[in-house]
């Protein structure tokens, strides 16, 4: 067994150790749990702290580093949150329908019933997993887009999970064909867009202020084929509860400039994005530098 294979199989027994662990203890216990993991890599990860801190300082200069430093712990304390959430997928989906109120649903009533296909648009913000388990879980099934991780034991795990309700994953090195396959065949495609894009053919839209590297792939394809794009965000509430809000869709304009248009639709669904994370910005991922790729000039951030 090589070095790598070795780890990954570590890796696994561990996730798998915590998973056991989860099923195993009450709701309040599994959020306490959530909140001490989250608060123990904020306080050991002084890289990650320190682009939050950073990420934070430019996006919202308005904040005191006192309630800056809140933010981050909120965020941290977040994915530790989420970490066990994603562990306690084992849940019903009934279980998980009980912990969650929905707003604008005849949004997706209407973009799934049109028959067109459409892209459901989100972020790395509250639980977007759990949207789209829930999703299938109404009757909606998506085909999510995901960059596979690089241990293939987790990867398979995560996929089981995020399958289980009905969806279906598709790794982003085939992505495109399959999303225009996807959408001729009536899918909900599943997205999230707020990650930095240093591939070519990016795009840069505003956020917070700050030229962004963007996928191109939404913009494109939703001029190209008329999708509707459709975005959606899980707000966390006390008590693990979470109210799950699907916006009004975002129209892609027709000037006759595709490019342009493109461009115009990533902005607006990136924009949705800025309107979430304001609205909570602990729910966010301020650990990830999302403004590491620049226009011009050298890499972003510390």
């Amino acid at each position: 067994m090589s070095f790598k294979s070795a780890r990954w199989a570590v890796e696994f027994a561990a996730v798998q150790s915590l998973a056991h662990l989860v099923s195993r203890l009450t709701p309040a216990t599994r959020r306490s749990l959530g909140r001490a993991l989250g608060s123990a890599v904020y306080l050991l990860d002084a890289r990650h702290r320190r682009v939050a801190l950073h990420n934070l300082e430019r996006a919202l200069p308005a904040l005191s580093s006192r309630e800056r430093r809140a933010v981050a712990r909120g965020a941290f304390s977040h994915l530790g949150r989420l970490l066990v959430e994603i562990l306690e997928h084992k849940e019903p989906p009934t279980a998980l329908l009980g912990r969650c109120r929905f707003e604008g649903l005849e949004h997706l009533r209407a973009a799934a019933e049109a028959g067109r296909g459409y892209f459901l648009v989100s972020a790395h913000f509250g639980n977007w997993e759990r949207v789209a388990l829930l999703q299938a879980a109404l009757g909606y099934p998506l085909w999510m887009i995901t960059r596979p991780l690089d241990n293939p034991r987790l990867e398979a795990f995560l996929a089981r999970r995020r399958e289980s309700t009905g969806n279906r994953v598709i790794h982003k090195r085939r992505a495109v064909r399959e999303m225009v396959k996807g959408l001729r065949e009536g899918r909900g495609i599943a997205l999230v867009i707020d990650q930095n894009f240093g591939e070519p053919g990016r795009v840069f839209v505003p956020f917070f202020g700050r030229p962004a590297a963007t996928t191109p792939v939404l913009g494109s394809l939703a001029v190209r084929t008329g999708a509707a794009v459709l975005p959606v965000f899980a707000f966390p509430e006390e008590g693990g509860w979470y109210r799950i809000v699907y916006g009004p869709p975002i129209e892609a304009p027709s000037t006759g400039d595709p490019e342009a248009d493109a461009i115009s639709v990533t902005a607006a669904a990136t924009a949705r994005i800025e309107e979430a994370v304001r609205a909570c910005p602990g729910a966010w991922f301020w650990m990830h530098r999302r403004w590491r790729t620049r226009p011009d000039g050298p890499d972003d951030g510390p």
